[in-house]
């Protein structure tokens, strides 16, 4: 029945949330969700431009420029001109904490690697299509509709008014 599966749902649910806040490393701790989150934007996708890392997070530009800021200051990532347009400027890992960062990434996908690996074929096709459904379904319910985050809008303040 349904009913029943809800609640095991909303009880997995809380499990898995409580689960990936314990991975969250040193990196969120110390610096939140969107240092996190760019960094390990980074060390998946490569050096990016600030407006790139803005759109792939769903913040805005003058956010995503405050967040690489803070992370240079902190020597997790460098900021530099884009050679072929010097208006833009391209962030990466700092080098010598790309190991660290790429260490705590793949401590923190080792459970869904596990959990993954704990399925055939058959099965771990519909639990992504279960997650794919539930996303899908949460996105609708959401302030932003069926957008996903990488596809929002950038937030923009309203115009400063005299």
């Amino acid at each position: 029945m349904i009913t029943n599966d809800l609640g095991e749902l909303r009880g997995l649910i809380r499990r898995v949330l409580r689960g990936l806040r314990a991975h969250h490393g040193p990196l969120h701790r110390r610096g939140g969700r969107r240092q996190a989150g760019l960094v390990a934007y980074l060390a998946s996708e490569g050096p990016s431009t600030v407006s790139e890392l803005a759109e792939a997070l769903g913040v805005s530009l003058p956010a995503a420029s405050t967040v690489t800021r803070a992370l240079e200051e902190r020597g997790l990532v460098e900021r530099r001109e884009d050679p072929a347009d010097r208006r833009r400027t391209v962030v990466a890992l700092n080098e010598q904490t790309a190991e660290e960062v790429r260490a705590w990434l793949a401590q923190r996908d080792r459970p869904f690697e596990q959990a993954l690996a704990a399925l055939d074929d058959g099965e771990r096709a519909a639990f992504l299509k279960g997650l794919r459904a539930l996303a899908d379904a949460l996105m609708e319910e959401s302030e932003h509709g069926p957008l996903r985050p990488h596809h929002r809008h950038a937030h923009r303040r309203r115009p400063h008014r005299d």
